[in-house]
This record gives C-alpha cells, structure tokens and sequence, in this order.
C-alpha cells in the first residue's frame, strides 16, 4: 500500500499532494514540505498510508477517540 501526502489548509480542508510506495521517500516529501512552508500557521501537512487516496481522506476525517487517563508517552 502506498503511503498518500496530504495539505491541510486553515479551514481544515485537505488536498492530496503526492503519493509514494516507500515510508521514508513520503516522510522526505513531508518534512520538506513543511520545511519550505510560506505559511506555517495556516498550512500543515499530513501523511497517511491506505490503498488509495480516497480511503486515505476517509481515515484523515475519522473522529478518534480521546486515548484513556493514565497513557501518557
């Protein structure tokens, strides 16, 4: 499965950048991209891995519960 990049912009938009078959050449393309970011406060950047970039955008907008008291890295 590919590994997806994804923009986020302020209003929590998210637009598909690019898509790579290995972890590191994604996680190259993210740390530059936010490394070369005009906007650091309005722009982020997220990577996700999932079998295509529809189901990739599913996983990004799924609501996550709250990790439970006491598990603290």
């Amino acid at each position: 499965m590919p590994y997806h990049v994804f923009e986020i912009n302020a209003f929590k938009q998210l637009e598909h950048k690019a898509s790579y078959d290995s972890y590191r050449s994604a996680k190259d393309a993210v740390n530059m991209l936010r490394k070369d970011n005009p906007s650091p406060g309005t722009l982020s950047y997220r990577m996700m891995h999932a079998a295509t970039p529809e189901h990739a955008l599913q996983l990004l907008h799924e609501k996550r519960e709250p990790r439970p008291m006491g598990e603290h890295d």
